[in-house]
């Protein structure tokens, strides 16, 4: 079982475009769109559909992907949870690599 990710934990980007962005780069798990109710040692957790946290980075164009590898089997507010090891697609890939070390999620 892998660990539930929450708003706010590391995403490491393998890829990007822009002037001057330099990849591999840390990100995070940006600000949830749909689940304002399911929390995870404090922090709202992401689910299918959340954007990537915007790229800080100067030079580095918008990344518009959206977490779409997340668990089949737990959900919250109706939709897949983000797991440790799931991605966001649709821009760049972006991979999670943080997440809860308390609450965790199977399939």
């Amino acid at each position: 079982m892998a660990g539930v990710a929450r708003v706010g934990d590391t995403v490491m980007s393998i890829d990007g475009a822009g002037y001057q962005c330099k990849f591999p780069m840390e990100t995070a798990c940006g600000n949830t769109v749909s689940n304002t109710k399911v929390y995870a040692g404090g922090l709202l957790v992401v689910v299918d559909g959340d954007p990537v946290a915007p790229h800080n980075k100067a030079g580095c164009s918008p990344d518009t992907s959206t977490l779409t590898t997340f668990s089949g089997k737990v959900r919250a507010c109706g939709k897949g949870v983000g797991r440790i090891g799931d991605q966001y697609t649709g821009g760049t890939p972006n991979t999670i690599t943080q997440s809860s070390s308390k609450v965790f999620s199977g399939g």
